[in-house]
């Protein structure tokens, strides 16, 4: 089989080799003889090309030699799993089987001390009991929790792995739903977390959950991931693997193999940088709000560089000649093989990022003009198999929703003039609801009509004051007082509200919390901070003047667009019971996520000439993909629509095929099975009427056209006050009665 043309990678960073390398040799050999972890899998020779303790050298170039022997066994024992199960687990019925045999593997791994009782009966038992018991020493309990759900999370989705494969192993996913299993079932968070152990550190608790963290490590794994999809294709298409990136973006993109290289390498690329970004511009942000400690400091920098020397090992590993990916090189010498791309002077700037693809990327994300003209988007054929229904309480909801407007003062903002009676009309959130909710009782309706509209006053409030100004310390100010008046006790004081947002959350807040119970008031209150901290990262990019990156969009969007708390509303009003061992499935997470994929980016669409042309905002999924791939706009469109098809197709997938699976696995009875089809159903009316109000509201067509840049655009947090709105030129035309400043969802 032709190996395929391997591009310039990406690396900045400098590989270094552990001095202790033949050290790890001969132990990882004599391990895995006394562990039996050769047959059925590999043989000795196999075994010594692959060499994972030259692996394990290359990633820790740092640690003891005792350190660096750990980590060659875990490395030989994840990749043990990795090559195993597909051999012993081939058909559906073997799924129970496969899921017994990794869940067992758990209870070698207790974290809290105590002996399992439990005799090794395999090769990969008998490998966990010995690493456990040497990696448990000096850790905490919290540590070792963290790392066995890493472990878990691994086994969850080889799982699901093999559960596509079992039901004929043909099914590409979409580059979305793909990204999402790499990222967990490629071991690399895994390797992360294997990190601290070998730099002797644990990461500082409350650092854990904060997004610059988060963002390292989802960087850190979808780069390695990916790089290893390019390098590894030549294997995985002989396998007839279709779990890889570039078999994914083929398929996605109807292109051939080089151009999907391209396009995979270019992800590498975007992630790598994002990740020097966030290193750069977040985490000492994180250090200070978050008051750590020097030492704590230090030991995140530790592991950060800890990640960076992983990184650049990793790929020289990778590109060895006759290892685990590649041929031998058929050539005499130490010659470098062909792959590694151009050699001699000045030919390292590939690597260092200053080549032209690269180059290309960093620079595109900074080029934000106001524009000054506009462009021609016509809305594609969206695709949607469900069809909208209207409440027939609708005249009602909308008087209703006229008075909970008014209530919050948004209709009286001096000097701002954020609504009027036009937009309201004009919008018309009533509608909104009405069609997302066809069939809730007219109190609910009224409830969640209030909540989306709430959320449509807070976003344009927050861009007037404080996106437009690019003011990032009265941002955050606003973003925590806000986050006040969602208290998790139902009778919580708050302080008075001083402004529309603060108005409207408050009423909401104590119509819904006493009617929920202690659990659903938490994960909404838990929602609603995380969706207005987002607004933080938007004023942090026009700070920046940069266009979000494209993997970091995604995950973003989906706080943005505020899913999570639009789920917890359903959950609330739904007046199904559907069991919570379905709620919080891998399968029904999925669900929700890929709803929340596909609203995002469709509302992306529909408000893209008001976002970039009015707004002048670049937090936007086809401005963000157009950044990535230098394309135009109506290819990038297009492109757009294809990936909201495939989150809607992901959603019937798992529906249809993964959820009755789950069903079966509970054994569920007939009445949670209607409950359940009952919730589905109404995430599908949420869906196709939130497709049909973007259709017919004036909310995204009846804003005036810029041809001058904003004056608020000019002036930073503490600059004079704007021109008055006299002094400006005014829209003229049919329709300019509804136009007011910028919004979006």
């Amino acid at each position: 089989m032709a190996a395929i043309s391997m591009p310039d990678f990406y690396m900045p960073w400098p590989a270094r080799l552990n001095p202790h390398l033949e050290t790890a040799r001969a132990h990882s050999l004599l391990w895995v003889r006394e562990t039996g972890m050769l047959e059925p899998v590999w043989d000795e020779e196999r075994f010594a090309a692959m060499d994972f303790a030259l692996f394990a050298a290359w990633t820790h170039p740092d640690a003891s030699p005792d350190e660096l022997c750990l980590m060659s066994d875990w490395y030989v024992w994840g990749w043990y799993v990795d090559d195993y199960f597909p051999q012993a687990y081939t058909e559906a019925e073997q799924l129970g089987a496969a899921k017994q045999y990794l869940f067992r593997l758990l209870d070698f791994m207790p974290t809290d001390g105590t002996a399992t009782g439990l005799t090794p009966e395999n090769p990969l038992e008998r490998g966990l009991a010995d690493l456990w018991a040497r990696t448990v020493p000096g850790k905490s309990e919290p540590w070792l929790r963290r790392y066995v759900a890493v472990v878990q999370d691994m086994a969850e989705e080889a799982l699901r792995e093999l559960f596509n494969l079992a039901r004929g192993g043909d099914r590409v996913l979409d580059p979305i739903e793909y990204l999402e299993l790499r990222r967990s079932v490629g071991g690399i968070l895994w390797s992360a977390q294997l990190l601290e152990h070998a730099l002797g550190l644990e990461l500082p608790e409350r650092l854990l959950d904060g997004r610059p963290l988060g963002l390292l490590n989802a960087a850190f794994a979808d780069s390695q991931g990916l790089q290893n999809d390019i390098i590894s294709y030549r294997i995985d298409l002989a396998e007839g693997k279709v779990n890889n990136g570039v078999t994914v973006v083929e398929h996605f993109q109807g292109c051939d193999t080089g151009r999907a290289v391209g396009i995979v390498n270019d992800l590498v690329t975007d992630r790598l940088q994002q990740f020097e970004h966030t290193a750069a511009t977040e985490l000492p942000g994180a250090f200070e709000e978050l008051l750590l400690t020097p030492g704590e400091r230090a030991d995140v920098l530790r592991y950060v560089q800890g990640l960076k020397d992983w990184m650049a090992g990793n790929l020289e590993w990778a590109l060895r000649p006759g290892g685990r990916y590649l041929p031998t090189d058929s050539g005499s010498g130490p010659a470098a093989p062909s792959f590694l791309g151009p050699t001699g002077l000045g030919t390292a700037a590939a690597r260092l990022g200053l080549g032209r693809e690269a180059l290309g990327l960093r620079v595109r994300s900074y080029l934000n003009a106001p524009r000054q003209t506009r462009e021609q988007l016509e809305l594609p054929e969206f695709y949607m198999p469900w069809e909208a229904r209207t409440h027939g309480e609708l005249e009602t909801a909308r008087a209703h929703n006229k008075d909970f407007v008014r209530r919050t003062g948004i209709l009286d903002t001096p000097g701002l003039g954020i609504w009027d009676e036009a937009l309201v009309e004009s919008g018309d959130f009533a509608l909104c609801c009405a069609m997302a909710h066809p069939d809730v009782p007219l109190e609910q309706l009224d409830l969640l009509n209030d909540w989306y509209t709430w959320g449509f006053i807070q976003d344009d409030y927050f861009l007037e004051v404080y996106k437009r100004p690019r003011d990032l310390p009265g941002a955050k100010a606003y973003v925590d007082r806000l986050s006040l008046f969602v208290p998790v006790h139902p009778f919580a004081v708050m302080p008075p509200p001083t402004n529309p947002s603060e108005q409207g959350l408050a009423e909401l807040w104590q119509r819904t919390a006493p009617a929920v119970s202690d659990e659903l008031r938490v994960k909404l209150a838990q929602s609603t901070v995380v969706h207005l901290r987002t607004c933080l990262w938007e004023v942090f990019n026009a700070v920046q003047n940069r266009t979000p990156e494209l993997i970091d969009y995604l995950a973003m969007r989906r706080d943005s667009i505020a899913s999570g708390v639009c789920a917890d509303l359903l959950n609330h009003v739904s007046g199904v019971a559907v069991p919570e061992t379905v709620l919080a499935s891998r399968p029904m997470r999925r669900v929700v996520t890929a709803m929340g994929d596909w609203a995002g980016w469709f509302n992306d669409v529909v408000s893209y000439r008001m976002e970039i042309e009015y707004e002048d905002d670049m937090n936007n999924g086809v401005h963000a993909l157009r950044r990535f791939t230098g394309g135009d706009l109506p290819e990038t469109v297009t492109a757009v629509n294809d990936l909201l098809t495939a989150r809607l197709r992901e959603f019937e997938h798992l529906t249809d095929t993964e959820l009755p699976a789950l069903y079966d696995e509970l054994g569920l009875g007939a009445d949670d099975r209607d409950a359940t089809a009952d919730y589905i159903g109404q995430l599908q009316d949420w869906m196709s009427g939130f497709h049909a109000w973007h259709l017919r509201t004036g909310r995204y067509t009846d804003f005036p056209v810029r041809t001058t840049l904003p004056a608020r655009l000019l002036r930073g947090p503490s600059a004079p006050p704007p021109v008055p709105s006299v002094l400006l030129p005014a829209p003229s035309g049919l329709g300019t009665a509804a136009a007011r400043p910028g919004v979006s969802t």
